[in-house]
């Protein structure tokens, strides 16, 4: 996934405020970004921005934070 407007950014950021627990950032090589975490949010920021050949994905805690971003992934899939 890549992250390529501002729209996409604002949907991104909505999605996470509405996840209650940690949801991760994670890619080949062992990296891995709690994008909840401010630090971390912005260098993942910056990964969703480059171009990698969608070897990024979200992982989360809970099952209803996964709905949530499973939500956002199918409106950036359309």
């Amino acid at each position: 996934m890549k992250i390529r407007t501002a729209k996409e950014l604002k949907e991104l950021n909505a999605a996470l405020n509405n996840c209650t627990d940690t949801v991760w950032l994670m890619g080949p090589n062992d990296e891995c970004y709690n994008l909840k975490n401010e630090e971390e949010y912005i260098e993942g920021i910056i990964r969703l921005a480059e171009d990698h050949d969608e070897q990024l994905g979200f992982f989360t805690a809970s099952r209803e934070d996964e709905k949530t971003m499973m939500h956002f992934l199918e409106k950036m899939a359309a």
